[in-house]
């Protein structure tokens, strides 16, 4: 073979080698992309985890607020479902219908017939007396009840749906820990309902910087942790929560209009004239005093600065006895004094009735 032959082939193999190996390189690369494609593809295809329901954020909301389809509304259950304990003023019962109270998830657990009858079958959802009153079914159906909310609108498929996968998932409770700034402090300072804030006729004395400070009425704070810690009455230290039994805290009996023993004959529910807070807000400030009435920080009872600053804040004329006197104005720090607007007595009270209880 001449020496030329020689060199083309060489030449020739060196060419086939190349080319072949761009062939074994290109289908590796193809090969892996298939790979990489492949399982793109299986995990767009595998299913997302399924939502969890939330009782405190997709459950309760439905039960304390109207039921709205287009511009019809329902009462909310909260409207006629709430605490036995709740009166609606100078001592009328107000219409717990079927001793049953929606304000709470222990309220709602407890069931109906003062917590004698559940309402929850989380081994057989489609039991549960709460579904079959909202669908309008079951057997146990009589002539005076009816799907609820009473006379509609009624709850659509997809939130009665909700509830039942709350059921089914156990009927787990994830209500947060009550916080003052969070739960309660707004409802003492805002209006509820459109009442007048409370803290408009219940104040610190001291913000007051005009020679003659005009009084909160009771020499009441209603605008900070440490006033509803201190109490009302100045010096004499009524306390408004009672931690060993918060049902008993002076606070929740004057939002839920129970006469107490001391001072019946002025007793009224507040915030004077209404609207009132439902069971919903009152049970929030109930749960703060049974988690320990704890202060914007976790702070104790027992930690607040009450001594001086508040239980002597100024004179109190005629201010004993919550919302009993007419206020002459509030301090705002500004060297004024503002007028405080004069309570107009509650109108005459009359039992709420409803045509049927469930």
């Amino acid at each position: 073979m001449t020496q030329t032959k020689k060199k083309r082939l060489s030449v020739l193999l060196i060419s086939m080698v190349s080319i072949f190996s761009v062939t074994c390189f290109i289908t590796t690369v193809g090969a892996e992309n298939q790979q990489v494609t492949g399982d793109k593809k299986t995990e767009a295809k595998s299913p997302k985890k399924a939502k969890t329901i939330s009782f405190s954020k997709d459950v309760l909301p439905l039960f304390v607020k109207a039921n709205k389809v287009g511009k019809t509304e329902s009462v909310p259950c909260m409207k006629c479902h709430f605490s036995s304990q709740t009166i609606e003023s100078n001592s009328v019962p107000e219409n717990a219908m079927a001793e049953f109270s929606m304000g709470s998830y222990k309220d709602i657990i407890a069931g109906a017939d003062a917590g004698t009858e559940p309402i929850i079958d989380t081994d057989d959802p489609d039991n549960s007396l709460l579904l079959q009153r909202l669908k309008g079914e079951g057997a146990d159906m009589e002539d005076n009840s009816a799907r609820m909310p009473y006379g509609g609108p009624f709850f659509t498929r997809k939130q009665i749906a909700t509830i039942r996968k709350w059921i089914e998932e156990g009927a787990v409770d994830d209500t947060s820990s009550p916080d003052f700034n969070r739960d309660v402090l707004p409802l003492l300072t805002e209006s509820v309902n459109g009442s007048m804030p409370c803290k408009t006729c219940h104040y610190n004395n001291n913000d007051a910087t005009s020679k003659e400070r005009s009084h909160s009425q009771a020499c009441l704070d209603l605008s900070s942790w440490e006033g509803v810690i201190s109490g009302a009455d100045g010096s004499e230290h009524e306390a408004l929560v009672d931690l060993e039994n918060p049902s008993d805290s002076l606070l929740i009996k004057r939002l839920r209009g129970q006469k107490t023993e001391e001072d019946s004959e002025k007793d009224h529910r507040m915030p004077y004239g209404g609207p009132y807070f439902t069971e919903y807000e009152i049970q929030k400030i109930e749960r703060w005093i049974e988690a320990g009435a704890k202060g914007p920080h976790g702070e104790d009872p027992g930690e607040a600065e009450t001594s001086d600053t508040y239980t002597d804040a100024g004179e109190c004329p005629e201010g004993s006895g919550s919302g009993s006197g007419s206020g002459s104005g509030s301090g705002d720090g500004s060297g004024e004094s503002t007028p405080t607007p004069t309570p107009t007595a509650p109108p005459s009270p009359t039992p709420a009735v409803s045509p049927v209880g469930s």
